[in-house]
């Protein structure tokens, strides 16, 4: 387990860290990560990227992501609203760690299709909603002992910030996501979570 981990503890969202991670363009000048939270994902893209701007607009919770994130230089956080953020940049790196089902799907999607520069990546984990409830109990039979587990055999970070149940099925979600980011990568993962990975063409 990463020194990341052990010092932010694990959740579900950390979980999948080294997923989006692993998509992380080699060199990464400019990172955005959105809805940072308390930022772990942030102090962990920090360690990858040679600046990291994380937005939230919980004036709250980015003071307590301040506080555990001293000795970080170049992670800047900033009380903003993604949909009227204001950024003169580009970014190599658009993050959503557990946001997206927060924000307007493909407006949220489309804004940052525009902020990542040709080449670079936008990295979603996100939550779904069960189609039904026995979609909901296949997903979350063998989900439940892994979390269980996990949380008996790790000290469990909570997730410090607003939590809202998803509206989207996955289908939904692909059929919007590929709108608006073709050829995106969408995968779903065990821990009631899904990925979604895409590259804008050209440099």
């Amino acid at each position: 387990m990463s020194p990341e981990v052990r010092a932010d503890g694990w959740n579900h969202n950390s979980h999948y860290h080294p997923v989006l991670l692993s998509a992380v363009p080699r060199p990464c000048a400019l990172a955005l990560d959105v809805g940072c939270g308390l930022g772990s994902f942030a102090r962990r893209l920090a360690r990858v990227a040679d600046h990291v701007e994380a937005i939230d607009r919980d004036g709250e919770v980015l003071a307590r992501a301040r506080e555990s994130s001293v000795g970080f230089r170049n992670l800047r956080f900033v009380e903003s609203d993604f949909l009227t953020f204001e950024s003169a940049d580009h970014y190599d790196f658009v993050s959503f760690v557990a946001t997206l089902h927060h924000l307007p799907f493909a407006e949220a999607m489309t804004r940052a299709k525009n902020l990542v520069r040709p080449g670079g990546v936008i990295a979603v984990l996100g939550l779904d909603r069960a189609t039904s409830w026995i979609d909901e109990g296949r997903r979350s039979v063998l989900a439940y002992p892994v979390s269980i587990f996990h949380r008996l055999t790790r000290r469990v970070a909570p997730v410090g910030a607003p939590i809202a149940e998803p509206a989207m099925t996955l289908e939904e979600i692909r059929r919007e996501a590929l709108a608006v980011v073709p050829d995106a990568t969408i995968e779903r993962h065990l821990l009631w979570r899904y990925s979604l990975l895409w590259t804008k063409p050209g440099r």
